[in-house]
């Protein structure tokens, strides 16, 4: 049996070598523009996130306090 890496989507149709290749080429030069085209938003999206995980951690633990 073959394993799908995406196992929750249905089964793509069957494609031969070039077009397999030109659909990925097209996949990357659209994320690449799409990077592009929105990094700001992106950047800041994950900034955000970051900082909000950052304020929620818990405090490091005192040195003197001995882990056990």
């Amino acid at each position: 049996m073959i394993a799908y890496p995406c196992n929750d989507q249905p089964l793509l149709p069957p494609l031969s070598d070039e077009a397999a290749v030109t659909v990925l080429e097209f996949l990357h030069h659209f994320t690449e523009c799409f990077e592009s085209q929105y990094y700001g938003e992106i950047h800041r999206y994950y900034e955000e996130r970051s900082q909000a995980n950052m304020k929620t951690a818990d405090p490091p633990p005192i040195a003197d306090d001995p882990p056990f």
